[in-house]
């Protein structure tokens, strides 16, 4: 059957995309067929036809992959949470690498000939999360899991093998308590953090809780020892469902013994033993020693700066948000950090334009998904430090920055890293060091 038709047709998968989808060739169109692998011969059943390309599902898998193996959830292929579980482990890991390597030639940029690879256990590893909710009858009643894949319904899930144990623990348990309350329909979500010392659960509501609703909030808090939280509005109305002040949630790098605390709303990094390794191999590369300064840019609550302070001689961090950078001078105050000051301000467009940096001779960039390029140029430009490291979240605009580090000759790509931070997924972190050339 053709494959312009709206039948299902047989293709021969020659790769994988970045998002974890086959890639076949038939009849001279690109298809991106969700399910399937390289070396995989497959029925394939078609979804979406476009100009250039055309997506499909691997309706049957008519030769496999050597490479294929049993994902462990039984959502996996609905659920919107990973696309990977159906390759082997090694292979997810090849396959990023390779996802970065292709990336960074694309924009003419040679990788060094050795790529550090940085993994751990696969399972059980994420720590923060949101749940969609939803109230359907039709379907049972209340549902709890993660968005359905390229869908806005939700996967109902009793467990998850990705997420944190403390939180898979109370999963089976959450649709049914939120039919108890006044109002099912208005849960629209539950956010999950997992500290060291505690799991936290922030219910999202669209109407005002009832006195009932906050009494059943708070015997579930105790039932199941977790801190909950209400959110009413934005993230300013979280409020402890207790009404009294409960602890942050906390982390400790062990190897630079420093405690990160963060709300249960915070920005953290999901995996924690990849999070260390990343900050460990950043503080080995950069090396700073006692008489250098170090500019830590998107800094956060303090992740990397607090760890660098033990190294260095002095630490800036800089960051865009206000709350987060509240909590990394509580941060640094407890962990009785001196060395280290913590400043907002805006690191992209225009704001840049005034702004002269004193010199730092080594920088930590590590910027959102749309990277870091105005802040390299004022880098680039203005201070011209010896070492740049980077640390990314998108191969795409890592290749981009890269490219523009390295065009007019001043730095050369020294080290490169990938790190698996979301396992089963088509995430990819990637963690680069430039030196400057002259």
């Amino acid at each position: 059957m053709a494959a312009s038709s709206k039948e299902p047709f047989t293709a021969k998968i020659e790769g994988l995309s970045h998002d974890g989808r086959g890639i076949a060739r038939v009849e001279g169109k690109v298809w991106f067929i969700e399910g399937a692998l390289p070396g995989e011969t497959v029925k394939v059943k078609p979804i979406r036809g476009k100009r250039k390309y055309s997506l499909g599902i691997a309706e049957q898998i008519l030769e496999n992959s050597p490479d294929r193996v049993d994902p462990r959830c039984s959502a996996f292929g609905v659920c919107g949470g990973c696309v990977l579980q159906h390759l082997s482990y090694p292979q997810q890991l090849a396959f990023k690498k390779a996802t970065v390597v292709e990336t960074l030639r694309g924009f003419a940029v040679e990788p060094p000939t050795e790529i550090m690879e940085i993994n751990s256990d696969p399972w059980s590893y994420r720590r923060r999360a949101r749940l969609g909710v939803r109230f359907v009858p039709k379907k049972g009643g209340v549902l709890v899991g993660f968005r359905e894949r390229h869908k806005s319904f939700v996967t109902p899930l009793m467990t998850c093998p990705v997420v944190h144990e403390s939180v898979d623990r109370v999963l089976p348990k959450l649709p049914e308590f939120v039919a108890r309350l006044s109002a099912p329909d208005r849960i629209p979500q539950i956010e999950v953090a997992a500290g060291e010392n505690g799991t936290a659960l922030v219910f999202r509501h669209l109407t005002a809780l009832t006195d009932d609703d906050l009494s059943l909030l708070r015997r579930f808090e105790a039932e199941q020892g977790l801190v909950i939280y209400t959110q009413a509005k934005g993230p300013e109305t979280v409020t402890p469902i207790t009404g009294e002040s409960v602890s942050d949630l906390s982390y400790t790098l062990k190897s630079s013994k420093v405690k990160v605390r963060f709300s249960a709303t915070s920005f953290i990094q999901v995996n924690g033993e990849i999070n260390e390794r990343i900050v460990e191999l950043i503080a080995d590369w950069l090396r700073p020693g006692d008489q250098e300064n170090v500019l830590d840019l998107f800094c956060g609550l303090g992740n990397f700066s607090l760890a660098l302070a033990g190294r260095s001689n002095r630490v800036v961090g800089i960051e865009g948000d206000q709350v987060l950078v509240d909590q990394a001078r509580i941060n640094a105050k407890e962990n009785n950090i001196n060395n280290v000051t913590f400043e907002v301000r805006d690191l992209y467009g225009e704001s840049l334009a005034d702004w002269q940096p004193e010199y730092f001779s080594r920088v930590l960039v590590d910027p959102p998904r749309s990277g870091a390029l105005d802040i390299l140029n004022v880098l680039k430009i203005k201070m011209k430090p010896q070492g740049i490291a980077y640390v990314s979240c998108n191969p795409a605009t890592f290749a981009r920055d890269a490219a523009y580090l390295i065009g007019s000759g001043e730095y050369r790509l020294e080290k490169l890293a990938v790190a698996d931070m979301f396992p089963h997924t088509s995430h990819i972190e990637t963690c680069a060091l430039f030196i400057r050339s002259d």
